[in-house]
C-alpha cells in the first residue's frame, strides 16, 4: 500500500467524508461463448490477498448451464499484466511473473487493481483505456490510488482502506470518499472495494452481477467464505470510522502527567488524532505506549519518558519524533510541540478519563 510518511505513528483521519450512497445490484452481459478474461495489474510490492483473493473468486466460479467441459464451465480467464514480464516481488516476498505487458497484453472484461507500488504513465493510459471497453475495472485497498491518479474517479464515489482516507482525501479531493464500505460502484465501469479482504466481496458481486445469485453464493460456498458482505450494497459490517477502545494502565491516573491524553496533530497532509497513555513501570519510572487511532496503530511502546516538574518529553523511535510539552496547573493538559524530519508542529493533549475513547 502506498505510504506518504505522515506525522506521528502515520495516523490518519477522514474529515467530514459524505456519507455512502447505496449500490444497486450489478447487473452485467455474459457472452453466450467463449471466455471472460481478467486482468491483474500488478506492480513490486503489490497486496498479495488484494489480487490472490479476487484472483481465487473468478478462478472458481463454475456455470455448468455453459456446457460440460470443465474448460466451458470454468468461465473468467485471469492473467497478470504489468509493464514488464520480469519476476517481481510482492508483499511477504513472493515472487510473481506477469503474463503480458501493458504493451501485448489480451484486452480485459475485467481489471483487478491491487495496491502496490507502480503507477508508471504507460499503467495510467493503459487503465484509461480499458475503462473505456471494458465491462469492470475494480480496484482494492489503496489500489484506489491507482485509479484516482489515472483520472477516473473524479467527481465520483470511492472507497479504500480506512487506514488511508486522510491521505486519499488529501491528494484526490475531487473524489467523493466513502467510509464504512466493502465496496463502491463509482460508475458503470468502475468500482472501488476497501481493504484487503473486501476485494473478494467485489470479485462476488461481480460474477453476481454476470451469472446470478445462485452462482455467486455456489462459489462462496466452494471458497469456504462466510461473508455475506458481497451480497446487497456494499456497507461494511463493522464500522472502521469508529475507532477500537484502548485499555493500559494509565487508565487509572488522573493527576499530573500519568494517565490518558488525546490531541489533534495539524500538518499539510491533514489533522492526525493521537493518544497518549503514560504510567509509572514496576521502578516508578515513566513509560507508555501512543497509538495513531484511525489507523489502528495502538499500543506503540514511548521511548524515553521524562517528567520533570511540569515538563513533559517523550521520544518515538519508530517514527523518529520527539514531543515536548509543559503540564498546565490543572493537570488536564499537556501544551508542546511535536519535531519530526526537522519539522516543529504545535500539538495539544488534553486529559481523558479512563481509556482513549472516552
Amino acid at each position: 500500500m502506498p505510504r506518504t510518511i505522515p506525522f506521528f505513528l502515520f495516523a490518519a483521519l477522514s474529515v467530514n467524508a459524505i456519507a455512502a450512497e447505496p449500490t444497486a445490484r450489478t447487473k452485467l452481459s455474459a457472452p453466450e461463448h467463449g471466455s471472460i478474461p481478467v486482468a491483474f495489474v500488478v506492480t513490486e510490492g503489490a497486496a498479495m490477498i488484494d489480487f490472490a483473493g479476487p484472483w481465487e473468486v473468478f478462478q472458481d466460479v463454475m456455470v455448468p448451464a455453459r456446457g460440460s467441459a470443465m474448460a466451458d464451465q470454468h468461465v473468467f480467464k485471469p492473467y497478470v499484466v504489468s509493464d514488464s514480464i520480469q519476476p517481481l516481488r510482492v508483499s511477504g516476498g513472493m515472487t510473481v511473473t506477469p503474463d503480458y505487458t501493458f504493451d501485448n497484453a489480451p484486452v480485459p472484461k475485467i481489471v483487478v487493481v491491487p495496491a502496490q507500488r507502480g503507477d508508471s504513465p504507460k499503467m495510467m493510459e493503459w487503465l484509461r483505456n480499458a475503462a473505456a471497453h471494458s465491462d469492470v475495472v475494480m480496484s482494492v485497498c489503496t489500489g484506489a490510488f491507482k485509479l484516482a491518479k489515472a483520472g477516473l474517479l473524479d467527481g465520483k464515489p470511492a472507497t479504500t482502506h480506512h487506514g488511508y482516507w486522510v491521505q486519499f482525501q488529501h491528494e484526490f479531493p475531487n473524489v467523493r470518499l466513502q467510509r464504512d464500505m466493502r465496496f463502491v460502484q463509482s460508475d458503470s465501469v468502475v468500482y472501488t472495494a476497501g481493504g484487503l479482504s473486501s476485494g473478494i466481496d467485489l470479485a462476488l458481486h461481480i460474477v453476481d452481477g454476470y451469472f446470478g445469485r445462485d452462482i455467486a453464493a455456489a462459489t462462496a460456498r466452494r471458497l469456504e467464505y462466510e461473508s455475506a458482505g458481497w451480497i446487497g450494497g456494499g456497507t461494511s459490517a463493522i464500522k472502521y470510522s469508529e475507532p477500537v477502545a484502548v485499555h493500559s494502565p494509565a487508565d487509572r491516573y488522573r493527576e499530573g502527567a500519568f494517565g490518558n491524553w488525546r490531541g489533534n496533530l495539524a500538518s499539510s497532509d491533514g489533522t492526525f488524532r493521537v493518544a497518549v497513555h503514560l504510567w509509572p513501570d514496576a521502578q516508578g519510572k515513566p513509560t507508555g505506549t501512543v497509538d495513531g487511532i484511525d489507523e489502528d496503530m495502538n499500543g506503540t511502546p514511548i521511548d524515553s519518558v521524562k517528567i520533570d516538574g511540569d515538563a513533559v518529553t517523550f521520544a518515538n523511535g519508530g517514527s523518529e519524533g520527539r514531543f515536548t510539552g509543559k503540564l498546565d496547573a490543572k493537570h488536564d493538559a499537556i501544551s508542546g510541540t511535536w519535531t519530526q524530519n526537522q519539522t516543529t508542529l504545535p500539538l495539544k493533549l488534553t486529559r481523558v478519563q479512563g481509556n482513549s475513547l472516552d
